[in-house]
């Protein structure tokens, strides 16, 4: 049974193993090159939902700043941050060039 100093951490953690997901989805969407229309709604919407769960994993993450660190909230930190510097980017680049 979890205990509970890792709970942060752990829910944290299986967010970012949900963002891999995501985003191997998409690129397996991308691949797969259907039609220009139905690829970007399959491509786009993992992304967002890996935007969405980088912003979550990485308030839970900095929540349980006082847990002890250990290898699962490395990754989960790199990965929640690296969505989040990822949507901001395409955020930015949307709002200034699109």
């Amino acid at each position: 049974m979890q205990t509970q100093e890792y709970h942060y951490t752990e829910r944290s953690y299986r967010m970012s193993r949900w963002i891999l997901m995501l985003l191997a989805l998409a690129f397996l969407m991308i691949s797969l090159n259907i039609q220009p229309l139905i690829s970007k709604i399959l491509f786009g919407l993992p992304i967002v939902l890996s935007g969405i769960l980088g912003i979550a994993g990485t308030y839970l993450i900095l929540k349980g700043m006082h847990e002890p660190l250990t290898e699962k909230k490395v990754i989960a930190l790199t990965v929640n941050l690296a969505m989040v510097v990822l949507i901001l980017a395409i955020l930015l680049s949307n709002t200034l060039y699109g």
